[in-house]
């Protein structure tokens, strides 16, 4: 039964801890426990005060019911006028904070940027769900104050549906340890999980999505190049073909990726947009548009191959099956995106542009574009042991795509 206050209702928030199969209720031993990388910035350059996930989820909940529910209804208005779906009809879908049912706030996980709730509302018929991404250190509030920053700038710019809306970003104290914790509320991609190399059983890295109704599905070739062709379509589009900026970094292993294998075809969204800015330093070469084009990609390539196994182990490179995925949507969208600049070349002449190069000249541009997309201080030596056989399995592809005729 709903509570009220001063003649206003009050929905109460129910708490629990994503235990990697259902969620679990959160309760005093559970409260009590001191939330993974999750610290409150001490005075004075002292060290930071753990946090419990009793303080991180109270502090949430107070967040989103004091002043009457203020940021939920804020919530609920923001994410009707900005709804990227097309069959959303903004003003006459927008639910009433007062047909609300049920709240629940999850703790979904923690990683080295902020850690994850998922916020789901309840109403007759149908569920909202949102991502509340929490920064507690001076460092991490930074970098969730840029990406809010950036989703907007993006979404405003490109009109895409492959990234977050983020509805609202405030910072709120925290129970009971002082301080302040910063935190953005975003649309949330249901259906959408995880995903990372892991071995099979035979030892190959495959795909593997971490969905909790099914922790061991592993993902088909067909399936693997059609993630591979997404994922490199959605970063294509985002690219800003005047002056070379693209969302820089991402990667695999941090599991900025999700996907929704269960549609036709599997859907793939972004979750984060950490930075973006061109990679080639020098201004000059980035007027070579036939230059920066194929560094872009020669530097896709290289970078959608890494991953670490099951998402925190060693380094690990994926097969050559995902270059097919790669050249694919690379050429998808670079066709048919957003770019306006007439002064770009085709698909067709970057690719004749690779394999126009002498083989030690491909080695040399890719070791070059793979140094300047590094991520990861530890890929260096990752990444030369790989590239001599990725430039040969890169141009076995590209001479594939070329004998097509294809535009």
């Amino acid at each position: 039964m709903d509570k009220s206050k001063a003649g206003q209702r009050v929905v109460p928030v129910e708490c629990f801890i994503n235990t990697g199969t259902e969620p679990a209720p959160l309760d005093a031993e559970s409260g009590r426990r001191i939330l993974p990388g999750g610290g409150i910035p001490g005075l004075s350059g002292s060290a930071a005060a753990p946090i419990t996930y009793s303080q991180y989820m109270g502090s949430i909940e107070r967040y989103l019911c004091k002043n009457s529910h203020r940021a939920l209804k804020n919530l609920l208005k923001k994410q009707g006028f900005q709804s990227p779906s097309s069959s959303f009809d903004a003003e006459s879908h927008i639910p009433a904070f007062e047909t609300i049912l049920r709240i629940e706030l999850i703790s979904e996980k923690h990683g080295a940027f902020y850690s994850v709730s998922r916020l789901r509302l309840y109403f007759a018929d149908e569920v909202r769900s949102f991502a509340i991404n929490c920064a507690f250190s001076t460092e991490q509030q930074a970098f969730l104050k840029v990406e809010s920053k950036l989703n907007a700038k993006l979404n405003s710019r490109f009109g895409l549906p492959h990234i977050p809306i983020v509805f609202l970003c405030a910072k709120t104290t925290t129970d009971g340890a002082g301080g302040e914790i910063m935190l953005s509320i975003s649309g949330w991609f249901d259906g959408h999980h995880e995903f990372h190399l892991s071995p099979n059983d035979s030892g190959a890295p495959v795909l593997k999505v971490w969905a909790p109704s099914s922790p061991q599905c592993l993902l088909s070739e067909a399936e693997t190049v059609q993630l591979y062709e997404q994922a490199s379509a959605i970063l294509t589009s985002y690219l800003d073909t005047r002056s070379f900026s693209q969302i820089y970094p991402w990667h695999h292993a941090a599991g900025d990726f999700v996907v929704d294998r269960l549609q036709n075809p599997l859907s793939l969204k972004l979750i984060t947009v950490r930075g973006y800015r061109p990679l080639l330093a020098a201004k000059s070469v980035r007027t070579d548009k036939m230059l920066a084009s194929l560094h872009f990609f020669v530097n896709l390539s290289i970078r959608m191959r890494i991953d670490r196994l099951d998402g925190t182990g060693d380094l690990v490179w994926a097969g050559p099956q995902a270059l097919r995925g790669v050249v694919r949507g690379f050429r998808r969208a670079w066709k048919g995106g957003p770019h306006e600049d007439r002064d770009l070349p085709k698909a067709r002449e970057i690719f004749s542009l690779f394999l126009d190069l002498s083989p030690e000249e491909r080695l040399a541009f890719a070791e070059a574009a793979a140094a300047d997309g590094r991520v990861e201080a530890d890929e260096g030596d990752f990444l030369l042991l790989h590239l001599p056989r990725h430039v040969i399995e890169l141009s076995d592809a590209l001479a594939d795509v070329l004998s097509l005729r294809e535009p």
